[in-house]
């Protein structure tokens, strides 16, 4: 199914299955935009997204690890930049590889890319299903039927074939139903704490089964009307777990506590806000510094000048992704810090800021240098 054949060659399944894949990537696109991609995307607010992108009907999980699994099943599936994870109590997150995450995010030309990998991985896919079901009806190669237009007709290649294998209404549902989904892996956090929870769990049990078994035992005394009657003896042994768990609660208490502590301890510390801000503030200098390199070469010279003012100015009307303007100079002065000490710097008279931009001095590896400063 090569990548330069139109929809309306398509059966009408396989067009919704490139839709869904598409709404997807826009979905993620405007997630990104305003979030960012350090931050994990939770499904449940991805699929309401999707949903309203594709307008076919209501996305769900499986969706979504349907298309993630077919990128991952084709030849390029190592370049794959998504997965998924359990966060446990049923949020299931997206995550981007940290490979992938100073390459740009979603932009433009990136959605292009992966729609091309999934419509490759959906060939390679279908071959394979082919081959393992037997011989096919061979059809015979013919052009793609293309739009007249004016003039001079196009050349038409002869080695190019419709998809003619996918007409079949009984054999399309079943290539469609076996795709593989992706898997969904436990997040090492939530790892880490699963044997205090289950113990916690097992504890909630043991003390419901006390109960019902105390109020069981109520109700027989209740029906016989002697309060003193001793219990019959097939009640006994529970009698017996229930003064047996009466006489350790005030100790089991002390281990809850020092339970909690111990979980507490594995969790994963959040990050503050100023480390959020530097983070972010790295993510967006690659973007910010191509900029600010343009402003240099249209001034000419190998040391520009530029008032904060008219910089930062330059910088929101320039970025393709809205930047305010404390957020603009939150870069500044990063790249002058940490990224580009030398390429960029800033200078404070005062109430007075300006930025010097040393020609001489270009960085190299921008994406070298983000990636060891942790972005």
């Amino acid at each position: 199914m090569p990548s330069a054949i139109a929809s309306r060659t398509l059966p009408t399944e396989l067009v919704n299955l490139l839709a869904l894949h598409s709404a997807f990537l826009t979905a993620l696109q405007l997630h990104y935009a305003h979030n960012g991609t350090s931050t994990p995307v939770d499904l449940r607010q991805l699929n309401s997204s999707v949903t309203s992108v594709w307008g076919q009907r209501k996305v769900t999980i499986d969706d979504i690890r349907l298309c993630i699994g077919v990128l991952s099943s084709g030849p390029s599936g190592n370049k794959n930049p998504f997965y998924l994870s359990d966060y446990s109590r049923g949020k299931i997150c997206l995550e981007i590889r940290d490979e992938h995450k100073l390459s740009g995010a979603l932009d433009s030309m990136n959605a292009e890319a992966i729609q091309a990998m999934f419509m490759d991985s959906l060939d390679y896919l279908w071959k394979a299903w082919s081959a393992s079901h037997g011989p096919q009806q061979k059809l015979a190669a013919r052009p793609i039927a293309t739009p007249k237009r004016r003039g001079r007709p196009r050349r038409v290649d002869a080695k190019q074939t419709s998809i003619q294998l996918f007409v079949d209404e009984t054999t399309l549902p079943k290539f469609i139903a076996q795709l593989p989904h992706a898997e969904i892996a436990l997040c090492s956090s939530v790892a880490g704490v699963a044997p205090l929870q289950e113990k916690g769990r097992k504890r909630l049990r043991d003390i419901k089964e006390s109960v019902q078994q105390g109020r069981s035992q109520k109700k027989i005394r209740g029906t016989t009307g002697k309060e003193n009657e001793p219990v019959l003896s097939q009640n006994q042994p529970a009698q017996a777990k229930i003064t047996e768990f009466a006489a350790v609660r005030k100790s089991n208490l002390l281990d809850r506590i020092l339970a909690k502590q111990e979980a507490a301890k594995l969790l994963p510390n959040p990050p503050t806000q100023a480390e959020l801000e530097r983070k972010a503030a790295l993510q967006r200098s690659e973007d910010v510094l191509g900029v600010m390199s343009l402003l240099a070469a249209s001034k000419g010279g190998m040391r520009v000048s530029l008032s904060m003012t008219t910089l930062l100015q330059s910088l929101q009307a320039s970025m393709r992704t809205p930047l305010s303007k404390d957020e603009a100079m939150r870069v500044v002065e990063v790249l002058a810090s940490e990224v580009t000490p030398g390429y960029v710097s800033v200078l404070k008279m005062g109430a007075l800021s300006s930025v010097v931009i040393n020609q001489t001095m270009r960085p190299m590896d921008v994406k070298g240098r983000l990636a060891a400063l942790g972005a």
